[in-house]
């Protein structure tokens, strides 16, 4: 018999089981199939005991496996999913293999065995990507001591469990056990990217109470364990990390392209003493030409005081939307003197409230968390997950947001797993409704799945200043990244304590290549000023501060294509590079998309290893080709990071430059990085707002044809603000002879560089 054609909407049940019965199973007792499986809307409903469980259809990417008790599964409501709707549109069909039922679509092929509850993930290819295993107590009643629901996920026996993309639970890329949860800088996501070819992302009744999973002694399987009587498993068939990346972004919502001067280098301390020292700062970065693009001011900006040793009912008068006069007597007129210097204004907020009347009212409302935590001023933390209250606390955020405020800094919000998703929620409804058509940025100490869809950033905590640290630092960044945060940073130069001006200048050297370059320190550590930390400090950190400016149009074209594409920035060679073993785990060299490759120094000595995979390779900026897959030493002066680019790139670089307001401020610098043909797209938009979703863009398509010498581009879309490129300087690196030449940068041209 024919496979049947896709089955796609709903139907009404007596409908269904005739399907079932009698069209789309060919083999099957119908009189077993109308007894416990049933078609609906998005797949099939399988009975077994009080459990049922559904295969359905999500989007194009992901199918969905879920497990009720006592009522059918559905598509449970959660913050971690970006709009599902379109599951409505996906195509599906039921399928029947080797005794298993299931479904089928574009992205691959779901079964169970409708006796055993056995199940199994397919690609579309038919290959086999998850073993048969089971779904634990489908025929055992739920009761007080069985109120979890295990879902165990086969594995290949002849493979170590190993996966990806968890979050930053442990010190290395490859993880085999994990517990879900939120903590000081930690985000540990039900979510994981496995080589066998799929990826998957856990739902449970509570996003406060997420699934978590532990790898088995035998390594047959893993189990997810999910709390509560409703479990879904949204499970995505991806050979790669990078397909993973994008079917991951699509499920949990894409990165929107965050405001421009967030690339730039951000100045965060607690410490600002008054007005005075906060514009004398800003004079020394000045005066020094050292570009910086925001002050992020600590709780200093709105009290005198931090609020920790505050009583549960707070006090009297205590200013939770106000100012600090002592450094903003005049908020809105030097927000504005600031930032026409090119500095913008971040200010800290904290998940609670210290106001003893405002406490009284939000308790009287029953607006605060009541969660119990052993931090005495976490008793004071308001629940930003009622929509009242969020709607209470952007009427209070009017005043801050028309002074000026660019961006918010959002800190220890981990009391539950989604009060940052829903504190955002609260302050992205307040920049539409106050300044609207304006880009939400957030930094935030942790995230949960979906977080990335509303504009935020993250950071990973109250960091030591050691050269430990410091070596953790990328793998950290480069888990985030894969578990679908792709805009995060540091503190550089650690939060506690005091770096050596070495530390220093190589900490801040590999912030160059963090999505995010922002350093931080406590009040009584020395701020990371650059220019206190001695004349050679001063010289390397300035020097890799400009590099960081002239790779901005560089890293905010990134920052489209993963608005379109869900593929993180900073990104672990094994993304690039997946067919090499050597980057299965190698996380302190990454790529910044696919082209650039860092290896900064991440000890003491200056000296490191880098490794280079299979190809032609370039030191940056040089015309010596490099020999790949192979490791060397290299040993690097004090203002030298070692940083390579792949033959067959197009490097677009700006000018040095004191900020981002000051683009285009001069050419724009193609390098041409040559051994393979190239194309590179530069996108341009006015930085702030949202216009670009409504296609305010310009994007300049580059090519470069390796055998012929030439190189092309071709410019289209309607934006052309002052701050758009107007001319090029094209750089060749060719091995015989570096070749330079300027041209007008039209909507169109041609050169042939080796004529």
């Amino acid at each position: 018999m024919k496979v049947p054609k896709p089955v796609v909407g709903f139907f009404s049940s007596s409908v269904c089981l005739l399907l079932l019965g009698l069209v789309c199973l060919p083999g099957l007792n119908p009189v077993h199939a109308q007894e416990n499986v049933e078609t609906n809307r998005h797949g099939l409903l399988v009975r077994f005991g009080q459990a049922r469980v559904e295969l359905a259809a999500a989007t194009p990417d992901a199918l969905r496996l879920s497990v009720a008790y006592d009522e059918p599964p559905r598509f449970i409501p959660t913050s971690f999913l970006a709009d599902l709707h379109d599951a409505d549109s996906v195509a599906w069909q039921v399928i029947k293999k080797h005794g298993m039922i299931g479904i089928r679509t574009q992205a691959g092929e779901l079964l169970i065995n409708p006796r055993t509850g056995e199940w199994t993930l397919r690609n579309a290819a038919g290959e086999v990507l998850i073993p048969r295993h089971e779904i634990g107590g489908l025929n055992q009643a739920t009761s007080p001591e069985n109120t979890n629901i295990l879902i165990r996920v086969g594995w290949d026996r002849h493979q170590p469990i190993s996966v990806y993309g968890c979050g930053n639970g442990v010190g290395a890329l490859q993880q085999s056990n994990t517990a879900t949860g939120l903590s000081n800088g930690r985000a540990v996501l039900p979510y994981y990217w496995s080589a066998a070819g799929y990826a998957v992302l856990a739902v449970t009744a509570n996003d406060n109470q997420p699934a978590c999973w532990q790898a088995a002694a035998n390594g047959e399987y893993l189990t997810w364990t999910f709390p509560g009587r409703e479990a879904e498993l949204y499970l995505m068939p991806a050979a790669s990390l990078k397909d993973a990346a994008e079917a991951d972004a699509r499920l949990t919502g894409l990165a929107p392209v965050p405001p421009r001067w967030t690339f730039g280098y951000l100045q965060s301390r607690w410490g600002w003493k008054n007005r005075a020292y906060i514009e004398d700062t800003l004079q020394q970065f000045r005066d020094l030409k050292i570009p910086v693009d925001a002050f992020i001011y600590d709780f200093e900006w709105y009290t005198t005081n931090p609020d920790y040793k505050l009583p549960a009912d707070g006090v009297a008068g205590f200013a939770d939307f106000g100012w600090n006069t002592n450094l903003f007597p005049d908020p809105a007129g030097q927000i504005q003197a600031y930032k026409n210097q090119g500095v913008h204004f971040v200010g800290i907020r904290k998940p609670r409230l210290g106001n003893r009347d405002t406490l009284a009212m939000i308790r009287a409302k029953g607006w605060n968390l009541q969660i119990e935590n052993d931090e005495k001023y976490h008793l004071r933390d308001v629940n930003f997950g009622n929509p009242e209250f969020r709607e209470w606390y952007i009427g209070q955020s009017a005043g801050l947001l028309s002074a000026g405020i660019d961006g918010w800094w959002n800190d220890e919000g981990e009391s539950t797993f989604t009060t940052y998703y829903y504190w955002n929620l609260a302050e992205a409804g307040a920049l539409a409704r106050y300044r609207p058509g304006q880009r939400l940025w957030t930094l935030n100490r942790a995230f949960s799945p979906g977080l990335q869809r509303l504009g935020a950033a993250a950071w990973t905590g109250d960091i030591h200043s050691s050269w430990k640290a410091l070596a953790e630092t990328p793998t950290s960044l480069l888990n985030w990244s894969l578990a679908g945060m792709p805009y995060e940073t540091c503190d550089i130069g650690g939060f506690s304590g005091n770096p050596s001006p070495e530390l220093l200048s190589r900490w801040m050297e590999a912030g160059v290549f963090f999505p995010i370059m922002r350093s931080h320190s406590e009040i009584s550590a020395t701020p990371r000023f650059p220019w206190l930390y001695g004349p050679d400090a001063l010289a390397a950190i300035r020097q890799a501060i400009e590099l960081r400016y002239r790779l901005i149009p560089f890293y905010y074209s990134l920052a489209h294509e993963t608005f379109q594409t869900g593929v993180p920035l900073m990104r672990p060679l094994l993304m690039e590079f997946p067919d090499d073993p050597k980057t299965a785990d190698l996380s302190d060299q990454w790529m910044m998309g696919g082209s650039l490759m860092a290896a900064p120094i991440l000890q003491p000595g200056g000296k490191r290893s880098v490794y280079l995979p299979a190809g032609r390779w370039f030191a940056f900026g040089s015309n010596l080709p490099l020999k790949g897959k192979r490791a060397f030493e290299v040993t690097a002066g004090l203002d030298e990071i070692p940083l390579y680019v792949r033959a067959g790139s197009i490097l677009p670089l700006g000018p040095v430059i004191q900020h981002t307001g000051q683009l285009p401020g001069g050419p724009l610098e193609l390098q041409i990085y040559p051994g393979r043909d190239a194309t590179f797209t530069l996108f341009e938009d006015d930085g702030e707002t949202t216009d670009y979703l409504k296609g305010q863009v310009r994007r300049t398509t580059f090519t470069w044809r390796d055998k012929t010498g030439r190189l092309s581009w071709q410019s289209e879309g309607p934006y052309a603000g002052r701050d758009v490129f107007q001319s090029l300087h094209v750089v060749l690196f060719d091995p015989r002879k570096k070749i330079e030449t300027q041209c007008i940068l039209n909507a169109g041209g041609t050169l042939d560089l080796r004529q």
